[in-house]
């Protein structure tokens, strides 16, 4: 068996689709600057963060599964 240490292509496919998933970056960030003062943590930006992960891997998905075995 060789000695190669085996490289997690998703971390590299999630960095090249973060520039396709803008928008839901900017509601994140928009959404975490409008709660910021809130002291009663009732205020959260879930639903953005999760929209803006859900862009992302809808983007590395196919690619990713293209490259298993």
């Amino acid at each position: 068996m060789a000695d190669d240490e085996v490289v997690d292509p998703k971390k590299y496919l999630e960095e090249s689709c973060k520039p396709k998933c803008v928008k839901p970056l900017l509601e994140y960030q928009a959404c975490v600057k409008r709660i910021q003062g809130d002291d009663s943590g009732h205020m959260h930006c879930t639903g953005q963060y999760f929209d803006y992960y859900h862009c992302i891997d809808k983007c590395v998905a196919p690619k990713l599964f293209a490259k298993l075995k």
